[in-house]
Formats: structure tokens, C-alpha cells, sequence
């Protein structure tokens, strides 16, 4: 059935070699079939022929991802939601599907642009607050990321999410560590089995001198996630504590999991200077 439908197409393209829907349908069939890279030149002609229509581009994203190549359906969504918002430039989740698929790609100066446009027409959107922050923060920029979490629970205080984030910042910067344990703790509150949040709770505990309660709350965190910056985190906990082999082996076990940490390499370099270990293990 589909192969005759497929010679109808083929005739109407070959006799209406400028009209774009009997091109749009046959790519749709030899997609169907398998028959991909058929079907993606089927649907780059369709584009040529009528740029503003959407359903090539949607076409091409799903066939792009049937066949890995996740760089070029990105790029077809990107089209896609591009259009959408110049014609509905009131539409904020259009904005906020563009910008994560941006955040997706590593595309941060794009992103930011579009979680911008939304709070220009949304000046109290708490998710575009917060997901700036984050990009903020992936980026390094810590005083947009601090000022952004900061709005977000102006306008949200128990927002679980900026509280830990906020905190977290807190405790790397080694400022604020009074409000910083109480934003860990509200965090911790609200979202009891979340690794992330203990974690954070850790590590302001460790900044504090509070090293006993520290230990408590990281280890409670390795029992929902393992994660090198955890495991970086512990390494100085138990160092401070004096149990240099278990130090050590968390090093060892957050640079295996991300090699390449200078950070961490060099702790451990020190460590092992100071320290003699009995075997060749971690």
C-alpha cells in the first residue's frame, strides 16, 4: 500500500516539480519506509520551495534524530521556534523552548537572550529567573547568578531550587555562611531526598568549622548521588578530620569519575606527600 502511494507521489512531483506538498507527502512516506536520506532531500527542496512553512523543518528535526544527528535537529527546532515567536512575540513558552534548547547545546549568550525577552513581557517569571541563574552559574558569572536567585525568592521564598543554588554560592565564596546553612536546611526541608541539597548542606557546614555535621550530611548525600564534586567535598572533609586514607580514596574516586580536575590533582599530590600510604590502591 505504502509503496504504491509512494510511485502516486513520486508521478505528482515529477509533473509538479514546483509545488511543495506532494514533496512534503512523499518525504513523509519514504520516511516511513526507512528511506531517510530520500526523504531529507525531499524536504530540503520543500524548505527552498516554501522557507516559512513549518512542517518541512518539523519533518527534517525527526528524521535528523532517527538518524543521530542531533546537531542538525536541533538546528530544525531552532528554525521552527525562530518563526513561531516573530509571529507570536507574546508567547513565552516559545521563548523558553528556545532557550533550553539553546542551554542544550552550550549556546549560553543565546539562551540568556531569550530568557531576557521573557522577562520583558513576564517581569515576574520565576522559572526564567531561575534558569538564568543557572546558566549564570554554569558560566561563572556568580554575581548575575547571585542577583538572579536573589529575585527568585523575593518573588518565591521557599523556591527549593535558588535556595540551594544561593547557598551553595555562599559557601564557595566564603560569605554569608549564617544565611547560607539556613537556605541548605530550608532546601533540605523541602526536598528531603534530593543528593544535590545535601550536599550543599555539606559543604556550608564544612566552611563553617562544623566538620563532624558536615561528614553526616555528604555521606547522607552519597546515598542518593554519586558525583565528583561530592566526592571532592568529602575529600576535605575527611582531611579535616584527619582520616588522610579515606581523603585519599575520594580524591582518587572524583578524579575518576572527571579526570582532568587541577584542583583536585594537587590535593591529593599534597596529600601523598605528606602522608604515607601502605599499598598502591587508593
Amino acid at each position: 500500500m505504502a509503496g504504491e502511494s509512494v510511485k502516486e507521489y513520486e508521478q505528482s512531483v515529477a509533473l509538479n516539480g514546483q509545488e511543495p506538498l506532494p514533496r512534503l507527502r512523499l518525504a513523509a512516506y519514504y520516511a516511513r519506509l526507512g528511506l531517510l536520506d530520500k526523504a531529507v532531500a525531499q524536504l530540503k527542496t520543500v524548505v527552498r520551495l516554501d522557507p516559512k512553512g513549518p512542517q518541512a523543518h518539523y519533518l527534517l528535526a525527526m528524521v535528523y534524530s532517527s538518524q543521530n544527528k542531533f546537531d542538525l535537529a536541533a538546528g530544525e527546532y531552532e528554525l521552527i521556534l525562530k518563526s513561531a515567536s516573530a509571529d507570536n512575540p507574546e508567547n513565552t513558552e516559545i521563548y523558553l523552548y528556545l532557550a533550553q534548547l539553546y542551554s542544550s547545546e552550550r549556546k549560553f549568550d543565546e539562551a540568556i537572550v531569550q530568557f531576557n525577552k521573557i522577562l520583558e513581557v513576564q517581569p515576574d517569571n520565576v522559572s526564567a529567573y531561575y534558569l538564568l541563574g543557572s546558566i549564570y552559574l554554569e558560566t561563572g558569572d556568580r554575581a548575575k547568578a547571585k542577583d538572579a536567585f536573589k529575585k527568585v525568592l523575593a518573588l518565591e521564598p521557599d523556591h527549593d531550587g535558588a535556595l540551594n543554588s544561593l547557598g551553595y554560592i555562599y559557601a564557595e565564596d566564603g560569605v554569608n555562611l549564617d544565611e547560607a546553612l539556613k537556605m541548605a536546611r530550608r532546601a533540605v526541608d523541602l526536598d528531603p531526598s534530593n543528593g544535590a541539597y545535601y550536599d550543599t548542606l555539606g559543604w556550608v557546614l564544612y566552611k563553617k568549622g562544623m566538620n563532624a555535621q558536615a561528614l553526616m550530611a555528604l555521606q547522607k548525600a552519597e546515598a542518593y548521588i554519586q558525583d565528583p564534586v561530592l566526592y571532592d567535598h568529602l575529600g576535605d572533609v575527611y582531611k579535616a578530620v584527619k582520616e588522610f586514607t579515606l581523603a585519599r580514596k575520594c580524591w582518587h574516586r572524583s578524579l575518576d569519575m572527571k579526570p582532568g580536575q587541577a584542583q583536585v590533582s594537587r590535593k591529593l599530590e599534597e596529600l601523598e606527600k605528606v602522608h604515607a600510604f601502605n599499598g598502591n590502591s587508593p
